[in-house]
């Protein structure tokens, strides 16, 4: 004798399975792998400086900045999350001397903007700057 289910249980189902591919829809991983962004970089609440030159590399799962490349920042990987038609990223790279950045940002077509906040802490007192940076894609 075949049992019945009874609907609430498929009903239950079939909202777990909507809901946990809607939940995961959003999220990617390396969809920015082989792009690299140029531009300058300025302190929150200032212009870009042009003398600030930027590039910003996604490659294999890593994101890099050149720029932080003699202070010992190292590539770390970053995470996406796909809105609309933009991509949002973050990550965060260490050195072993100068502490932390936090990147944040958005790439919207061939533009990137991002916010990237600078720390390092020391027993007298912590540094915490805070910078943005805007892009183009690298041809």
């Amino acid at each position: 004798m075949i049992s019945r289910i009874p609907q609430y249980f498929i009903y239950t189902a079939l909202l777990f399975v909507f809901l946990s591919n809607t939940s995961m829809a959003g999220e990617t991983s390396g969809i920015l792998d082989g792009m690299t962004f140029v531009g300058n970089n300025g302190e929150k609440g200032r212009e870009l400086d042009p003398e600030e030159y930027e590039e910003i590399v996604f490659h294999n799962g890593l994101f890099r900045s050149v720029s932080c490349d003699p202070y010992n920042f190292s590539s770390s990987e970053y995470s996406t999350t796909v809105v609309d038609n933009t991509i949002h990223f973050e990550a965060v790279t260490e050195s072993p001397t100068h502490g932390k950045i936090a990147w944040q940002g958005i790439v919207d077509g061939d533009t990137a903007e991002v916010i990237f906040i600078w720390t390092k802490e020391r027993w007298y007192w912590d540094i915490r700057k805070e910078y943005w940076f805007r892009g183009t894609l690298k041809e």
